[in-house]
């Protein structure tokens, strides 16, 4: 299963401070273990296997951080201003048993100067003595363009005041760049590809399971009738085929099974990847539409575990919109994923004025939680 690098070097402290810019050392500054001390080691209490070295801070503010070049790695500027690849950025942090602590993070995104701060994101926490590790992650989408470098700071302390390192302790820091593959699909790294069969209306209803075909059905269009080309709308479009709804409501649906599409149930379970949703919708220039998206994380048993909608009602524009969202925290047992959508026209007229739909996708996303630096 191919995985998007960690960008972070010695992100688990096997090499002390080395690549890590100290901005604060408070107290008796930063310390680096081996193994945990004073509290569970990271292999107990979570799904990582392996027990992992981690820095220890003191009773005076410990921060540090590195500013990551997105370009040295790799990744081209026009991906990042054309695609705007999502970027996620995590942390694990866990006070020790006899004493409190807090954690912060702060992580920047800028500008080829370095000093222009485009977009930003930061936590502080305070943590109860005997707590367990915890994870933080934070997912940075839709930024502006001009994105070259990102700057990752964190650190802590203790709440006692404590002479020593009783402050909070850090490890296994992760920042991910999202990947593409192919034109039409936001990759951040089997994992990561579209999981819905014929997304785009190419093969007419083939792999859709029709619930609804009011007014004269479901039509299918190599080019959008009475609105503006998909291709006009949608970054990285080579096509503009689209399905279009009469003025009836038109629903149809799509069963994933993840099991069939190769995915490991116990490390779903373990897990719990992020699954990311999006769809484009339009409407003709001479009638208004309806249109509605659900979706809905099912167990092994088809019982739902969560559930997203998206409806709306557009004035006759011939525009297209996106509609996108995402799962977290949904719990173990995920097996499947039932997608439906449809539409219908606001006039009641015979044919297809009603809302069109392209580029439905549906992606899990394997962010990776290794102690190695391809994550």
């Amino acid at each position: 299963m191919p995985r998007s690098k960690n960008l972070l070097k010695n992100h688990v402290a096997k090499n002390g401070l080395r690549h890590w810019q100290v901005t604060s050392n408070g107290g008796n500054g930063f310390k680096c273990e081996e193994e945990p001390v004073g509290c569970k080691g990271i292999d107990e209490c979570t799904h990582i296997k392996a027990n992992l070295g981690c820095w220890a801070t003191s009773f005076g503010l410990c921060l540090k951080h590195q500013i990551i070049n997105l370009r040295q790695n790799g990744i081209r500027d026009r991906r990042m201003d054309t695609w705007k690849p999502p970027i996620t950025v995590r942390d694990w942090y866990c006070p020790r048993k006899d004493c409190g602590g807090v954690f912060n993070m702060k992580v920047e995104l800028l500008a080829a100067d370095k000093t222009t701060v485009l977009d930003s994101w930061s936590c502080s926490e305070t943590e109860e003595a005997g707590t367990t590790w915890k994870k933080i992650r934070h997912v940075f989408k839709d930024y502006p363009s001009g994105v070259r470098f990102v700057k990752f700071e964190h650190g802590g302390k203790d709440t006692k005041y404590w002479a020593g390192h009783f402050g909070i302790k850090l490890t296994n820091s992760g920042l991910f760049v999202g990947k593409r593959q192919g034109r039409n699909q936001d990759i951040r790294p089997k994992y990561d590809t579209n999981l819905l069969k014929n997304p785009y209306a190419k093969d007419g209803l083939s792999n859709w399971e029709v619930v609804k075909n009011g007014g004269n059905g479901f039509s299918c269009e190599d080019s959008p009738g009475g609105c503006k080309p998909l291709s006009a709308s949608c970054p990285g479009a080579d096509h503009n085929c689209c399905w279009a709804t009469s003025h009836g409501d038109c629903e149809k649906k799509q069963m994933i099974d993840l099991k069939e599409n190769g995915f490991n149930t116990k490390l779903l379970d373990n897990t719990e990847p992020e699954i990311e949703v999006f769809e484009w919708y339009g409407c003709r220039s001479d009638a208004g539409c309806k249109y509605w998206l659900k979706v809905r994380l099912l167990n092994e048993n088809k019982e739902e575990m969560a559930v997203r909608y998206h409806m709306d009602k557009k004035p006759a524009e011939g525009d297209w919109y996106k509609v996108e969202f995402s799962f977290n925290d949904y719990g173990p047992g995920l097996r499947y994923i039932e997608y439906t959508h449809g539409g219908a026209d606001t006039c009641n007229w015979a044919g297809h004025y009603g809302a069109k739909i392209a580029f439905s996708s549906v992606m899990i996303c394997a962010e990776g939680d290794s102690t190695d630096d391809e994550a």
